[in-house]
């Protein structure tokens, strides 16, 4: 074996390859693949790549200059790698690099080795010891040794996290040849590139604290790069030495040909008005025509808070502001954040005939779906192209099949999912952007330059508020714009929103008019905050009248009444159990044809849900016939109330908070119809009049705990503020109807902003919710991340603490349950059996306290089983129960999902 009297950098590998039969050199030198990801790093900068020339400008490096720190700062990114701690985790006998020692530990991740490594050579930079950056005066030099460990821990924290600089485990990884050649290499890293001053301008106080904010943004671009350079395809791995100027001459070849193949940039189109992103709008709504004309001529980051009533098109009205931002220069990208995925999916499917608008003729941009479930999704699967290696893609932008696309580079993996030119996803996608998760630098590298358009934020509770507050400040602070869309927002979150935008933006305080009216628009700006009351289209304006009721049987025969007039109806209840009480006693009256009963709520497989959906949509969607809602009953949920576009002749509610009422009154008589039944294209509608049939509670003045009686005892729980819920019965029976727009800023800060007091007997459980919304804020605020402490462990509340579990949303612990039968050998089965992802729509998440409870009843297989299939599946926590070949059993029944 070759050995060196003096250790030397070319001794040590960087990658290693597990499959020893593979073709190919065994391992890679730690220097080549440092170059590796050095020469990516470069090349992203003279291309302009994600806009890091742009940020480095901002910092005062342009041209060569900014190329080549970069190329020697991502040169450094492993330098934890020359531990014989870590060299030690694989053995290549028969080979020059430097033989496994005793005494030495694997004491911390080698990112975080890296920057102790660093920390050991800079101090000795200091003192005149190691030869680096020459022209630097010992006198200054520890001056810049502060700035360079910034850059440092950008580089070195490549693996989705800063450095850990508390871990204990340095001193034992190292032997002291492993200093000597990490210094050695470092020193020809400063020949290689000239790195022989630093500027100046860095010992600013003000740039110091620039380059913190700006941090996050490189520790992306580090990831990506590394992401790049680690791809063997591109860079195979090679095991002989060479002198660095020769490698680095074959590193920047094919990180040339690596980033060649990376999706192209889309140039934005120029806005010429609305019709082409939606050629079918003859007549704009109010707040459209607005979106059309409001000056955006301000510089920097604008925020754009768009409240109206449900139908105003207002998911319309932000895209038209988006294209004019794009056309304006001030964005180039869109993520649209919602709360669920069922929201997510169908915003999807409503961009993919209008999103290439937003881009030049002839552009290739990528439309990515971005959340948990996204590979259950046919439609986005089948969007995903692939480029060949001649630079053709697998079919032409003219394809039918194509009207939704998405290059397979950014569908591979949701951390890459913010770098697509058009995102749709759920908010959580953002959210972990500014909390300590693993890569949150990469998705704030991608929601640079994008505008965030967030719907139905209204459906958030404290704590995502909060989470919500310090996206849009770090959002702001990065230059980046956002439109909000929400058809009740209370008074003070809207102020929290806009507080928080406003803090991260730096500019001066805004004062929020005290008297907004409804439909409302804010907007703000560099130059100030602008509010204006816009009026709505007479097709939207809504009166629904309140029917009070206090029992279900009331209920019941409000549904029987319904049907023998042939109209269609919906009872959507607080609670699971609440609706199957309801469901089974109209299948057990048998008054109702079977097939003209549906029930539709959580506690079903995802396969069944979704044909449940489907039934639904068929039966009270906006293009349903006449024959198809005739005497049709639907007795669900609150997953009814958002997402799905459903239309409704009649309604019974359970009391809920107020704003949830106006959403759910939004699926009764949503569309224009003739009295038959039939869509038409404008008013009158020619049903009786709307009422929106609520079961509460007798009216109590003075209520108090209990005062939901057994009726509504589980809306209590669901409901915990009580006061909402009184607050929101004392309105509605001052009103006697909901009158949309003209109730809603009324009926919404009336609950909200507590504007009537609470009696007496419900004070204590009002301050017992209070105090929860203040704990849910502080953990959220402990959640977030500080922008100003730059990439640094510092920046998180707790370390970025490997050990603790962070969360977009806070609630009750659940489980997944997957439904399953056994074949004759013995073997667990995924109840559904047809398609792909079985086991996936097999499944069932419920409340952790309800398996708890109900676990007893349930048929489940034996442990040994069970453990099989937890490690077949990788899903250590899952739990399985057993259901017929055809999906039934006394629990679960494909009408009735699971019920204990």
């Amino acid at each position: 074996m070759f050995i060196l009297s003096t250790p030397d950098f070319h001794c040590y590998w960087g990658k290693s390859r597990r499959d020893s039969a593979a073709k190919g050199d065994a391992y890679h030198l730690l220097s080549w693949h440092c170059l590796d990801v050095a020469a990516c790093g470069n090349l992203m900068v003279k291309q302009n790549r994600y806009g890091v020339a742009d940020i480095l400008a901002e910092l005062g490096m342009t041209g060569d200059d900014a190329a080549r720190w970069i190329a020697w700062l991502f040169a450094c990114h492993d330098i934890g790698k020359f531990a014989s701690g870590f060299q030690k985790l694989a053995s290549h006998p028969d080979s020059p690099l430097l033989s496994p020692v005793t005494g030495v530990i694997y004491g911390a991740r080698h990112d975080s080795l890296g920057y102790y490594l660093w920390e050991k050579l800079i101090s000795r930079w200091e003192k005149g010891e190691v030869h680096l950056f020459p022209n630097i005066p010992r006198e200054a030099r520890e001056d810049f040794s502060d700035i360079l460990s910034v850059w440092m821990k950008i580089t070195t924290g490549h693996h989705g996290q800063p450095p850990d600089e508390t871990a204990d485990g340095g001193p034992l990884s190292f032997k002291e040849r492993d200093y000597a050649a990490a210094e050695h290499y470092l020193t020809e890293l400063n020949k290689l590139f000239s790195m022989n001053d630093l500027p100046g301008l860095w010992l600013d106080k003000t740039w110091r604290k620039k380059l913190k904010q700006q941090s996050w943004f490189l520790a992306g671009i580090v990831t990506l790069a590394d992401w790049l350079g680690s791809n063997e395809h591109y860079f195979p791995f090679l095991s002989s030495p060479l002198s660095l100027d020769e490698y680095w001459t074959i590193a920047c070849s094919r990180a040339g040909n690596a980033l060649s193949h990376l999706p192209a940039s889309s140039l934005t189109s120029s806005f010429s008005g609305h019709h082409a992103l939606f050629p079918f709008i003859n007549t704009l709504t109010p707040l459209q025509q607005c979106a059309s004309s409001i000056n955006i001529d301000a510089s920097g980051p604008q925020l754009f808070i768009c409240e109206d009533v449900t139908g105003a098109g207002k998911t319309e009205a932000a895209m038209i502001i988006t294209h004019r931002l794009f056309s304006a220069k001030k964005g180039a990208g869109l993520y649209v954040g919602l709360p669920t995925m069922a929201t997510a999916n169908a915003m999807y499917r409503r961009l993919g005939s209008a999103y290439h608008a937003l881009f030049d003729e002839g552009a290739r941009p990528s439309l990515v779906l971005a959340h948990g479930g996204r590979h259950m999704s046919a439609a986005f699967s089948e969007s995903v192209w692939q480029e060949r290696e001649s630079g053709n893609d697998n079919y032409t932008a003219t394809d039918l099949s194509a009207s939704s696309e998405c290059h397979s580079w950014f569908a591979d993996s949701r951390k890459k999912a913010l770098l697509a030119e058009v995102g749709v996803g759920t908010i959580d996608q953002l959210l972990m952007a500014v909390m300590p998760f693993r890569h949150q630098s990469l998705r704030l590298a991608g929601m640079r330059g994008k505008v965030l358009l967030l719907d139905e934020v209204h459906a958030y509770d404290s704590y995502m508020v909060r989470l919500l507050e310090g996206l849009l400040k770090f959002h702001a602070a990065q230059g980046g714009s956002a439109v909000i869309l929400s058809a009740t927002l209370p008074a003070g979150l809207r102020e929290k929103l806009i507080a928080a935008f406003n803090a991260g933006a730096g500019f001066s305080p805004a004062l929020l008019a005290p008297d907004a009216g409804y439909p409302w628009l804010s907007h703000l700006s560099s130059t100030g905050l602008s509010e204006q009351l816009l009026e709505t289209r007479k097709e939207v304006r809504r009166c629904v009248s309140v029917n009070w009721i206090h029992d279900s049987d009331r209920a019941i025969d409000i549904i029987y009444q319904a049907v023998r007039t042939g109209e269609c109806i919906c009872w959507i209840r607080n609670t699971v159990d609440d609706a199957l009480t309801a469901f089974r006693r109209l299948m057990a009256e048998g008054k109702i044809p079977e097939e003209n009963l549906l029930l539709f709520h959580s506690r079903f497989a995802f396969g069944d849900r979704m044909a449940i959906e489907e039934k639904t949509l068929d039966w009270f969607s906006k293009d349903a016939s006449p024959k198809q809602r005739h005497g049709k009953v639907l007795i669900a949920t609150q997953v009814v109330e958002q997402s799905l576009d459903l239309d409704l002749d009649n309604m019974i509610s359970d009391l809920a908070p107020v704003d949830l009422l106006i959403q759910r009154a939004g699926r009764l008589q949503r569309h224009i119809r003739d009295a038959q039944g039939r869509c038409k294209a404008s008013l009158p509608d020619e049903r009786p009049a709307p009422v929106l049939h609520l079961l509460a509670p007798e009216w109590q003045e003075q209520a108090e705990r209990g005062w939901l009686g057994d009726e509504l005892r589980g809306t209590g729980f669901v409901y915990p503020d009580h006061g909402a819920l009184w607050r929101t019965q004392a309105l509605l029976r001052q009103k006697g109807q909901i009158r949309m727009p003209e109730d809603a800023r009324f009926l919404v800060d009336g609950v909200y902003e507590e504007l009537i007091p609470v009696p007496p007997g419900l004070e204590a459980v009002s301050v017992d919710v209070f105090a929860g919304i203040l704990s849910k804020r502080a953990i959220a605020s402990q959640n977030l991340l500080h922008r100003d402490k730059g990439y640094d462990r510092e920046s998180s509340d707790f370390l970025w603490d490997d050990e603790r579990e962070f969360s977009t949303r806070l609630g009750e612990i659940s489980t997944d349950i997957y439904l399953a039968w056994l074949d004759d050998e013995g073997k667990l089965q995924p109840m559904v059996r047809e398609d792909d992802f079985q086991w996936e729509k097999s499944r069932v998440q419920v409340r952790l306290t309800w398996w708890q409870k109900h676990q007893g009843n349930l048929n489940q297989p034996e442990q040994s089983l069970l453990e099989t299939f937890r490690k077949a599946t990788r899903r250590p926590s899952a739990q399985v129960v057993l259901v017929s070949e055809e999906g039934e059993a006394p629990y679960y029944s494909r009408r009735c999902g699971l019920t204990g």
